[in-house]
């Protein structure tokens, strides 16, 4: 993926939106990962009734779990005109860069940036200290 990818373009505006609270900057500790997923989903469902999807090429999208437990998100392309349906890509979220199949966003959260992705990974930083989200890393 290059960092002008549409997905990843959803994903930073949807976490560019996430409330500071969810996001631990608070002072009351690090963010709850889980919290921060559904957070993070609400908001793109909020773009999603947007259209911003859509808007941005990626079509009618359906976010789904990931029945193996390995993402925390998983994208899929919803089918038209008796195409199946595809999957676009799956994010996880966490406070630090994790093993992760080809083609999963990693999303970090915390006040740091990483310096050092991972070769060949997929990233996206959430800074809790600017509460904005940047692509460290495009894969």
């Amino acid at each position: 993926m290059d960092a002008d990818n549409p997905l990843l373009l959803y994903l930073v505006e949807g976490l560019n939106l996430v409330h500071p609270r969810f996001a631990g900057v608070d002072g009351a500790g690090p963010p709850d990962r889980a919290a921060f997923a559904r957070e993070f989903y609400h908001q793109l469902r909020r773009l999603w009734d947007k259209a911003l999807p859509v808007q941005l090429g990626l079509g009618h999208v359906l976010i789904r779990s990931d029945p193996d437990g390995r993402a925390d998100l998983v994208f899929w392309k919803l089918g038209e005109r008796g195409d199946p349906d595809r999957r676009l890509g799956a994010v996880v979220v966490a406070d630090t860069a994790p093993a992760t199949d080809p083609g999963t966003v990693v999303v970090l959260v915390g006040p740091g940036p990483v310096t050092d992705p991972p070769p060949g990974a997929i990233m996206i930083h959430y800074d809790t200290a600017r509460r904005a989200a940047s692509v460290l890393s495009p894969g």
